[in-house]
């Protein structure tokens, strides 16, 4: 069971470095060239810039729970309170990343009517949806890890 989590968690260690990447290197070039190529586009690309970063502040919040979580699989202690907690903050992180990405879409609108790609609003949403869609799926882990918390403790306590 341990070589199982130890390669989830070097996953999301290498998810994270992925991510830090990203910030630091991708994200200052990428929205550089924006500025450049679209000047009519002013504040939107601030705005933008800001729920970027602060999707991925959200992401390594998720993530830091992720890996607690795994940690008590280590422990053998999966079923207890905290892992529930984790599940909870690990769900709201993803609604907020997903808040972010929603208010991305007014510089992609503005970039849309820049290109004439309609296409691009419609992507974006569907992105935008992703957080919220694995967000649900963290709640009914949620709801289940409550249940199992639930039936541990009364047969702990009928024994």
């Amino acid at each position: 069971m341990k070589i199982k989590t130890l390669f989830l968690k070097l996953s999301l260690v290498c998810i994270g470095i992925i991510i830090a990447l990203l910030c630091g290197i991708a994200f200052p070039r990428t929205l550089g060239k924006l500025s450049d190529i679209y000047p009519q586009i002013g504040w939107e690309l601030y705005v933008f810039a800001f729920f970027l970063y602060l999707s991925a502040v959200f992401f390594y919040i998720a993530e830091g729970y992720a890996y607690r979580i795994l940690q008590l699989i280590d422990h053998d202690n999966v079923f207890s309170g905290q892992a529930l907690q984790a599940i909870k903050r690990i769900k709201y992180a993803l609604a907020g990343m997903g808040i972010c990405y929603i208010l991305f879409l007014p510089m992609v609108y503005q970039l849309a009517i820049a290109e004439d790609a309609p296409g691009l609003v419609l992507m974006m949403a569907i992105v935008a949806m992703i957080p919220f869609v694995v967000s649900v799926f963290a709640a009914i882990l949620e709801k289940l890890l409550e249940k199992a918390t639930q039936l541990k403790l009364e047969s702990q306590y009928t024994v």
